[in-house]
């Protein structure tokens, strides 16, 4: 029996994947212009094009993380697909925003609310944070806004009421910004333990993403949930590959803090 064409293949797969209830979560950081030294999990202009032309492909749906979150929440993210970016870096206001608009993508921003306007210390590859001008015109285009705490700390590596600050005070103000309470959180570097996501709930959110790389499900702890690593090395074949990987294939989130330090970092 000869061997089905590629593209009866991709939707064969899609279509198991979206009987699966499971959703992705792509974790971008900075966006460059093609021409721009690429650092690591920064994507090239063309590369986020190409990789959201293959996310169309699919037939997946661009939601804002917190519609995503609903449909988890509710027993069912298949299909789904949300578009997010770390610290709010300005590479994002410059070479993303404009597409985005275009092609009518919803998407989520996370600042570090402390840190505007400023070349990050948590990320010195990168320019700068968007300013608080920057994020408001991000609002104004359709961007919805996520918990990404006050400063970037390593959440599991401060006291408990640093930490719980950290997340009720970013919660705060980023839903002030918003017009709109924001109740998701991605935990800066994924770093989260049982006691982090104690506070996270405590602090006010529904929902704690990791940077553990996987398909998030509805049966997976809603503090522990993964997400999609983007970076410029997802083009075409990997990128299919990574986005047709079956949930339970992928490994499951765990404290990436104590991975570190069992690893000897």
């Amino acid at each position: 029996m000869p061997r089905p064409p590629a593209a009866a293949a991709i939707r064969a797969a899609t279509s198991f994947l979206h009987a699966g209830r499971s959703g992705v979560v792509l974790a971008y950081h900075d966006i460059l212009p093609d021409s721009a030294d690429v650092y690591q999990y920064a994507v090239t202009e063309s590369t986020f094009l190409h990789q959201l032309d293959i996310v169309a492909g699919l037939g997946l749906r661009p939601v804002t993380l917190s519609e995503f979150t609903d449909h988890l929440l509710a027993g069912d993210a298949s299909g789904l697909a949300a578009v997010v970016f770390d610290d709010a870096l300005v590479g994002v206001h410059r070479y993303a925003m404009p597409h985005l608009g275009d092609r009518g993508i919803p998407w989520t921003l996370l600042p570090v609310t402390d840190h505007p306007g400023v070349r990050p210390r948590w990320w010195s590859e990168a320019a700068r944070t968007m300013s608080r001008a920057e994020i408001g015109e991000a609002l104004e285009a359709g961007a919805t806004l996520c918990g990404h705490t006050a400063n970037h700390v390593s959440l599991p590596d401060v006291a408990p009421r640093v930490a719980l600050d950290e997340l009720t005070r970013s919660r705060n103000i980023l839903s002030e910004w918003a017009g709109s309470e924001v109740r998701e959180l991605c935990y800066p570097f994924g770093h989260q333990n049982a006691d982090v996501r104690a506070l996270a709930a405590r602090a006010g959110y529904r929902v704690g993403y990791s940077f553990t790389n996987g398909r998030s499900h509805p049966r997976t702890d809603p503090f522990a949930q993964p997400r999609m690593a983007m970076h410029e090395g997802l083009r075409t074949k990997a990128w299919l590959t990574t986005l047709l990987r079956p949930h339970l294939t992928w490994p499951k989130v765990r404290d990436l803090r104590d991975h570190a330090r069992e690893a000897g970092r």
